[in-house]
Protein backbone atom coordinates (compact mmCIF):
# COMPACT_ATOMS: atom_id res chain seq x y z
CA UNK A 1 0.00 0.00 0.00
CA UNK A 2 2.75 2.12 0.74
CA UNK A 3 4.46 1.42 -2.76
CA UNK A 4 1.13 2.79 -4.07
CA UNK A 5 0.37 5.76 -2.63
CA UNK A 6 4.59 6.69 -3.20
CA UNK A 7 3.66 6.08 -7.06
CA UNK A 8 0.49 7.72 -7.20
CA UNK A 9 2.69 11.22 -5.59
CA UNK A 10 5.19 10.69 -7.98
CA UNK A 11 3.04 10.30 -11.03
CA UNK A 12 0.86 13.46 -10.53
CA UNK A 13 2.36 16.22 -11.46
CA UNK A 14 -0.14 18.22 -13.09
CA UNK A 15 0.74 17.53 -16.24
CA UNK A 16 -1.99 19.16 -19.10
CA UNK A 17 -3.01 17.14 -21.62
CA UNK A 18 -2.02 19.54 -24.68
CA UNK A 19 -5.44 18.74 -26.41
CA UNK A 20 -7.44 19.41 -23.47
CA UNK A 21 -5.69 22.98 -23.59
CA UNK A 22 -6.19 23.51 -27.30
CA UNK A 23 -10.38 22.50 -26.72
CA UNK A 24 -10.13 25.02 -24.18
CA UNK A 25 -8.88 27.93 -26.17
CA UNK A 26 -11.32 26.73 -28.86
CA UNK A 27 -14.52 27.05 -26.65
CA UNK A 28 -12.97 30.23 -25.15
CA UNK A 29 -12.68 31.98 -28.62
CA UNK A 30 -15.91 30.47 -29.78
CA UNK A 31 -17.56 32.38 -26.59
CA UNK A 32 -15.90 35.13 -27.11
CA UNK A 33 -16.54 35.88 -30.84
CA UNK A 34 -20.28 34.79 -30.32
CA UNK A 35 -20.67 37.56 -27.24
CA UNK A 36 -19.24 40.33 -29.69
CA UNK A 37 -22.26 39.43 -31.78
CA UNK A 38 -24.39 39.07 -28.81
CA UNK A 39 -23.31 42.72 -27.59
CA UNK A 40 -23.89 44.46 -30.88
CA UNK A 41 -27.38 43.10 -32.01
CA UNK A 42 -28.21 44.11 -27.99
CA UNK A 43 -27.06 47.73 -29.12
CA UNK A 44 -28.46 47.95 -32.28
CA UNK A 45 -31.86 46.64 -30.65
CA UNK A 46 -31.54 48.91 -27.93
CA UNK A 47 -31.50 52.06 -30.68
CA UNK A 48 -34.45 50.71 -32.45
CA UNK A 49 -36.35 50.79 -29.15
CA UNK A 50 -35.38 54.05 -28.53
CA UNK A 51 -37.11 55.37 -31.78
CA UNK A 52 -39.94 53.29 -31.65
CA UNK A 53 -40.41 55.06 -27.90
CA UNK A 54 -39.86 58.59 -29.80
CA UNK A 55 -43.34 57.44 -31.64
CA UNK A 56 -44.80 56.94 -28.78
CA UNK A 57 -43.87 60.39 -27.41
CA UNK A 58 -44.65 62.27 -30.19
CA UNK A 59 -48.24 60.57 -30.30
CA UNK A 60 -49.10 61.53 -27.06
CA UNK A 61 -47.49 65.13 -27.36
CA UNK A 62 -50.16 65.43 -30.25
CA UNK A 63 -52.91 64.06 -28.21
CA UNK A 64 -52.23 66.17 -25.67
CA UNK A 65 -52.20 69.04 -28.34
CA UNK A 66 -54.92 67.83 -29.54
CA UNK A 67 -57.00 68.26 -26.06
CA UNK A 68 -55.88 71.55 -25.82
CA UNK A 69 -56.46 72.90 -29.44
CA UNK A 70 -58.80 75.82 -29.60
CA UNK A 71 -58.99 75.93 -33.30
CA UNK A 72 -59.88 73.85 -36.32
CA UNK A 73 -55.80 72.41 -36.04
CA UNK A 74 -55.87 69.75 -33.91
CA UNK A 75 -52.40 68.33 -34.81
CA UNK A 76 -49.13 69.86 -35.64
CA UNK A 77 -46.13 68.74 -37.87
CA UNK A 78 -43.26 68.55 -36.15
CA UNK A 79 -38.92 67.94 -37.08
CA UNK A 80 -36.84 67.19 -34.77
CA UNK A 81 -33.72 69.73 -35.05
CA UNK A 82 -36.05 72.45 -36.57
CA UNK A 83 -36.27 75.82 -34.80
CA UNK A 84 -39.54 76.82 -36.57
CA UNK A 85 -42.33 77.49 -35.07
CA UNK A 86 -44.31 77.25 -38.20
CA UNK A 87 -43.27 73.85 -40.76
CA UNK A 88 -44.84 73.31 -43.81
CA UNK A 89 -47.73 70.62 -43.85
CA UNK A 90 -46.27 66.73 -45.06
CA UNK A 91 -43.04 68.71 -44.41
CA UNK A 92 -42.49 69.09 -48.28
CA UNK A 93 -41.96 72.07 -49.85
CA UNK A 94 -44.85 72.60 -51.47
CA UNK A 95 -48.26 73.08 -49.38
CA UNK A 96 -49.58 75.37 -46.27
CA UNK A 97 -47.89 75.49 -43.57
CA UNK A 98 -49.12 76.35 -39.31
CA UNK A 99 -48.08 78.61 -37.05
CA UNK A 100 -47.60 77.09 -33.54
CA UNK A 101 -45.65 75.69 -30.91
CA UNK A 102 -43.17 73.55 -31.84
CA UNK A 103 -44.49 70.42 -30.55
CA UNK A 104 -41.66 69.86 -27.97
CA UNK A 105 -42.93 73.06 -26.76
CA UNK A 106 -46.16 72.73 -25.92
CA UNK A 107 -48.21 71.20 -22.70
CA UNK A 108 -46.96 68.11 -23.10
CA UNK A 109 -43.24 67.93 -24.56
CA UNK A 110 -40.12 65.84 -25.13
CA UNK A 111 -37.08 65.75 -26.57
CA UNK A 112 -36.04 63.25 -29.13
CA UNK A 113 -33.53 60.76 -28.40
CA UNK A 114 -30.22 61.78 -29.31
CA UNK A 115 -29.08 60.54 -33.02
CA UNK A 116 -32.55 59.70 -33.92
CA UNK A 117 -34.76 62.17 -36.62
CA UNK A 118 -38.50 62.58 -35.79
CA UNK A 119 -40.98 64.09 -38.27
CA UNK A 120 -44.73 64.37 -37.53
CA UNK A 121 -46.42 64.92 -40.85
CA UNK A 122 -49.69 66.46 -40.77
CA UNK A 123 -52.79 66.79 -43.67
CA UNK A 124 -53.26 70.39 -45.20
CA UNK A 125 -56.53 70.18 -42.42
CA UNK A 126 -54.27 69.53 -39.15
CA UNK A 127 -57.07 66.73 -38.59
CA UNK A 128 -54.33 63.50 -38.91
CA UNK A 129 -51.01 62.92 -38.70
CA UNK A 130 -47.93 59.96 -39.55
CA UNK A 131 -44.71 60.07 -37.49
CA UNK A 132 -41.81 58.72 -38.68
CA UNK A 133 -38.31 58.09 -36.78
CA UNK A 134 -35.13 56.68 -37.93
CA UNK A 135 -33.32 55.17 -35.48
CA UNK A 136 -29.31 55.47 -35.77
CA UNK A 137 -29.31 51.94 -37.22
CA UNK A 138 -30.75 53.11 -40.08
CA UNK A 139 -34.18 52.04 -39.90
CA UNK A 140 -37.68 53.92 -40.38
CA UNK A 141 -40.63 53.26 -38.30
CA UNK A 142 -43.89 55.08 -38.46
CA UNK A 143 -47.14 55.31 -36.33
CA UNK A 144 -50.57 57.03 -37.41
CA UNK A 145 -52.93 58.42 -35.86
CA UNK A 146 -55.47 56.88 -34.29
CA UNK A 147 -53.58 53.62 -34.20
CA UNK A 148 -50.52 52.60 -31.52
CA UNK A 149 -48.83 49.80 -34.24
CA UNK A 150 -45.68 50.66 -35.28
CA UNK A 151 -44.50 50.15 -38.71
CA UNK A 152 -41.08 49.40 -40.50
CA UNK A 153 -40.57 51.02 -43.66
CA UNK A 154 -38.64 48.91 -46.02
CA UNK A 155 -35.90 50.25 -48.55
CA UNK A 156 -33.04 52.94 -48.04
CA UNK A 157 -32.90 56.45 -48.57
CA UNK A 158 -34.90 57.75 -51.52
CA UNK A 159 -36.49 54.09 -52.06
CA UNK A 160 -38.67 53.94 -49.06
CA UNK A 161 -41.66 51.71 -49.49
CA UNK A 162 -44.65 52.05 -47.02
CA UNK A 163 -45.67 48.95 -46.22
CA UNK A 164 -48.85 49.07 -43.92
CA UNK A 165 -51.01 51.93 -42.67
CA UNK A 166 -51.82 54.00 -45.42
CA UNK A 167 -53.56 57.41 -44.48
CA UNK A 168 -54.06 60.77 -46.08
CA UNK A 169 -50.80 61.80 -44.62
CA UNK A 170 -48.50 59.68 -46.72
CA UNK A 171 -50.93 57.12 -48.71
CA UNK A 172 -48.27 55.89 -51.40
CA UNK A 173 -44.29 55.32 -51.25
CA UNK A 174 -43.81 58.08 -53.33
CA UNK A 175 -45.22 60.47 -51.05
CA UNK A 176 -42.86 58.90 -47.85
CA UNK A 177 -40.09 59.17 -50.36
CA UNK A 178 -41.01 62.93 -50.94
CA UNK A 179 -41.68 63.87 -47.51
CA UNK A 180 -38.42 61.84 -45.77
CA UNK A 181 -36.14 63.52 -48.28
CA UNK A 182 -37.74 67.18 -47.17
CA UNK A 183 -37.49 65.97 -43.66
CA UNK A 184 -33.77 65.03 -43.88
CA UNK A 185 -34.13 61.27 -43.63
Amino acid sequence: MKRLLTFLRRSDRAATDPILVIAAIAVSLVLLVGGSFAVAGMINNGKDLNAKGDLDKAATAESAYSADATSSVTYIPYLSGSASAGLNYNLAATGGSTAGTALEKADVGFTPTAGDKLAVATDAGGTTYAIFSKSQTGKVFYRLAGSSTIYQLTGSSGAWVIGAGTNTVAATSAAVNTLLTNAGF
